[in-house]
């Protein structure tokens, strides 16, 4: 058997999946009994007889689920989201029944988008309906939310090196009001953990083979080798752990700057303008589960993080500039919203040690190692990407020795203390790539909009399996 999926099953299987859609929404809004209003807006529209029909266009997804933008024609005010998850991470369940990505995360995401939309309603559209799907053996879900007019990626504004502070504060308050909140079942969505406690291990195994190695490839793995494999291994072990077993409090789970909505700029040629009111929206709950302190925020530093090595290559200083006052006015927010909440000093210096360790899991394992999100960068050769892409591995190793290596950094210290070390450590690589720039003798770059933007593409968490069929992802896990 053919070990990858073609182009052309992809290409069939998107048209069914599409077809499939359209039609459970055209019959739920065409029943009499539905008590959502846009479903009777859309029914009232589609009865009016002038051509109106419901269409899906795919905004992302592929592997464990599909996306989709829900119009309405002659209606440019009738908009819906939908995704549409799969049970298994690709097609056919006869590819690999390993692979399995149990369907209840879809029904977790619904009821978690439901709590939140009641305490940040403004962060968070609100979820409408979800329907069991079943289509020639296949299992599905399909959940149906309101349409966000913030439908940007903030990543785009990484991209540029030109973001909006505005977003800052607001995206710390929704994150600080979803991690202090109570009441919630210790065990919620633990299925979700799998999947990514399966990469974890996949990348302890790597860390133990490179740490013998006696040719490192890159100065990321030489890092290894110096730091040895004792210390490497337990960091690598407990912070598995830690993702299974620790349940301080309830986490987005997939905090990417890829799913956080921003409003559109007004033009893609004008870097430095934003939307009128500096709106924000967190989507993809799916992942949502209870668990360690510090992971939502370190997963939204280490996009940020990588794009300033990228600006400090190219020279471009303000791009720096403007990523680092993002960060230290989200930190500055968040901190303040966990004090409001009642966390101690020592508490919110734990906090921060924790977001820097995760920050640094996400710049290693999922960057370095996984190579997720590479091609995104506004690099302008390979060369630069490798030379990016080994300078966050190492960043990545630093930060999380600073949060699991105590004789690293040792314990202890302020909440200050702690940023000041990450801001450092971040800097120190900052200086060192745009080192190189110099020593190669390389043109500072001129700095463009979104690429992203320009081809109006959204990425999906697809990227972070790199495309993988269910029978590649079995492999990598037992790699």
């Amino acid at each position: 058997m053919n070990d990858y999926i073609t182009s052309e099953e992809c290409a069939a299987d998107q048209r069914a999946k599409n077809a499939l859609v359209t039609a459970t929404l055209a019959e739920k809004c065409a029943s009499s009994s539905t008590t959502v209003p846009i479903f009777q807006k859309i029914r009232q529209a589609i009865k009016a007889n002038d051509g109106s029909e419901i269409k899906a266009t795919v905004l992302s997804g592929g592997v464990t689920n599909y996306s989709y933008k829900i119009s309405v024609t002659n209606h440019p005010n009738l908009n819906l989201f939908a995704k549409l998850s799969f049970e298994y991470m690709a097609w056919n369940p006869d590819r690999s029944p390993d692979a399995v990505f149990d369907l209840k995360r879809t029904s977790n995401e619904y009821d978690i988008m439901k709590l939140v939309s009641k305490i940040k309603p403004e962060c968070v559209v609100a979820p409408l309906a979800l329907y069991d799907i079943e289509h020639e053996g296949q299992r599905m879900k399909l959940l149906v939310t309101e349409w966000a007019t913030t439908d940007e990626q903030i990543a785009n504004q990484f991209i540029e090196g030109s973001v909006d502070i505005r977003v800052a504060s607001k995206l710390a308050d929704a994150l600080a009001a979803i991690h202090t909140m109570t009441d919630i079942n210790p065990n919620h969505n633990d299925q979700a953990k799998v999947f990514v406690v399966g990469m974890m291990g996949a990348v302890v195994n790597y860390v133990k083979e490179t740490c013998n190695s006696t040719s490192p490839k890159d100065r990321t793995e030489q890092y290894m080798v110096d730091t040895g494999e004792d210390i490497m291994m337990k960091m690598s072990k407990t912070q598995q752990s830690d993702y299974c077993n620790n349940r301080d409090c309830l986490q987005h789970g997939d905090s990417h700057v890829f799913n956080i909505l921003v409003e559109a700029k007004p033009s893609i040629d004008k870097l430095e303008a934003f939307g009128p009111n500096g709106t924000v929206v967190l989507c993809d709950w799916e992942m949502a589960f209870v668990g360690p302190k510090g992971v939502d925020v370190g997963v939204l530093m280490s996009y940020p993080i990588m794009c300033q090595i990228v600006h400090a290559l190219n020279g471009h200083t303000d791009s720096v500039e403007s990523i680092n006052a993002f960060i230290i006015a989200f930190l500055d927010n968040y901190e303040e919203r966990m004090a409001e909440a009642g966390k101690s000093p020592e508490e919110i210096s734990d906090i921060m040690r924790y977001v820097v360790g995760w920050c640094g899991c996400f710049l290693f394992q999922v960057f370095y190692r996984l190579q997720a999100f590479m091609d995104t960068l506004p690099v302008n050769s390979e060369e630069d990407r490798e030379l990016v892409r080994d300078s966050t591995g190492v960043l990545g190793l630093k930060l999380t020795r600073l949060c699991y290596d105590d004789d690293f950094y040792g314990k202890g210290g302020s909440a200050k203390d702690v940023r000041q070390k990450f801001m450092s450590l971040v800097e120190e690589e900052m200086t060192r790539t745009a080192q190189s720039r110099f020593a190669s003798k390389r043109r500072m770059q001129s700095r463009k909009s979104s690429m992203l933007r320009a081809n109006n593409r959204r990425v999906s968490d697809a990227a972070m399996t790199l495309g993988l069929s269910r029978r590649d992802y079995s492999a990598y896990l037992n790699d």
